[in-house]
């Protein structure tokens, strides 16, 4: 086996091992967190539409959580199309906002990042 094979063998276990600790944190958001988050909606279509999910077990509570951290992410978007309250957004707290939107970047990061590495390591011309 190449250097180079191992390089992206070990780097695709770093990131499996990074998706693990951010559906540790996510879940552990759904299980003390969720009545706070959702509370923070009142008015937002998309998020009352995605509270029913909080009884779909752990899919349904990581679906939860990543839907919110989407919808602060992404909020000019959302909140364009009406599925978010202006009133709502400005209504969380920046710590908490800063928060949920990292946890959105560091996963959409970490999904990028693993089809990237498969890619290369498929195709062994690239190397």
């Amino acid at each position: 086996m190449s250097t180079s094979k191992i390089v992206i063998g070990y780097s695709f276990g770093v990131i499996f091992f990074f998706m693990f600790i951010w559906n540790g944190v996510a879940l552990y958001m759904a299980h003390k967190k969720i009545d706070i988050l959702l509370n923070l909606f009142p008015n937002s279509v998309g998020v009352k539409i995605l509270a029913g999910l909080r009884n779909g077990g752990i899919w349904g509570k990581l679906m939860l959580i990543g839907g919110i951290t989407g919808f602060v992410a992404f909020s000019g978007l959302y909140l364009k199309n009406g599925q978010l309250s202006r009133e709502d957004l400005e209504a969380i707290p920046p710590p908490l906002k800063r928060k949920l939107a990292m946890m959105h970047w560091i996963l959409v990061t970490l999904a990028t990042a693993m089809f990237v590495l498969y890619f290369i390591g498929k195709y062994e011309g690239l190397y």
